[in-house]
């Protein structure tokens, strides 16, 4: 792709990602609560009259919705919502999956040419040779650490990593975060339609408290505060030096 034609690509991109954020509707039915409730409400209508492609339309919405920084969370959530805690999980996955794939992409084909010069200096030629060696355990570290979704797939594509390293260390480190979030998003959705028509909650809370798909995706939340904090102990496993928890740190904020 000829270097002129990757430049007008990238800004008209930049430029569709600042309106979606800012200026769109989209802004209001992602960033604010009861716009998140009003696009619930309207794709599970939406959803609905597809029947059968339903799953396949929601898989493509939530791996678009990533190359736009929409927070990832959100689309699991609704997932777990829509298609309850398996079903749901399998279709957050591949949305992530897709999505992930995608801003890569994009990022190694539309910015890689151009971050390549501040690449070849210094400290960030060494983070980029580095994070290239150990490819996979880099990844796998960097999603156990949550650092944001989207931001480390652009991140990673202006990098050497190879594509197959960066698939496959998201293949596997973003199913626990995965996991808690759909998992507790549908036991609450549960309970809460269940007390809804209860007489009496009490009662019933403290019967459906202590069962397994109760109790487990709030213990697992609950566990996954402390994940980074045990990841980060076994770095040197993951072949992470401190240039590159420095990067990532810097892209969690």
């Amino acid at each position: 792709m000829k270097k002129e034609l990757k430049v007008v690509i990238l800004i008209l991109f930049i430029a569709a990602v600042v309106y979606v954020l800012k200026f769109s509707p989209l802004s209001h039915y992602f960033f604010t609560e009861s716009g998140r409730q009003e696009f619930y409400a309207g794709l599970q209508a939406y959803l609905d009259g597809l029947g059968f492609w339903a799953p396949f339309m929601f898989v493509l919405i939530y791996a678009l919705s990533l190359l736009f920084f929409v927070p990832a969370s959100i689309f699991t959530s609704i997932g777990a919502l829509l298609f309850g805690q398996w079903f749901g999980l399998a279709l957050n996955l591949l949305g992530a999956y897709l999505g992930g794939a995608v801003s890569f992409y994009i990022a190694r084909y539309l910015m890689r040419d151009m971050a390549a010069k501040m690449l070849q200096k210094g400290h960030f030629k060494a983070l980029d040779e580095k994070a290239a060696e150990h490819g996979f355990s880099v990844i796998m570290y960097l999603r156990l650490m949550f650092v944001p979704f989207t931001y480390l797939n652009f991140a990673v594509g202006l990098s050497k990593i190879r594509f197959r390293d960066f698939f496959w260390g998201t293949v596997i480190g973003v199913i626990p975060g995965l996991v808690v979030i759909t998992f507790l998003v549908s036991a609450l959705k549960e309970l809460a339609v269940k007390y809804a028509v209860h007489k009496d909650i009490m009662k019933s809370l403290s019967a459906d408290i202590w069962r397994a798909d109760v109790i487990l995706p709030v213990l697992l939340f609950v566990f996954s505060f402390f994940i980074p904090t045990i990841i980060k102990h076994f770095k040197n496993k993951f072949n992470v030096t401190p240039e590159i928890e420095k990067e990532a740190g810097e892209g969690a904020k």
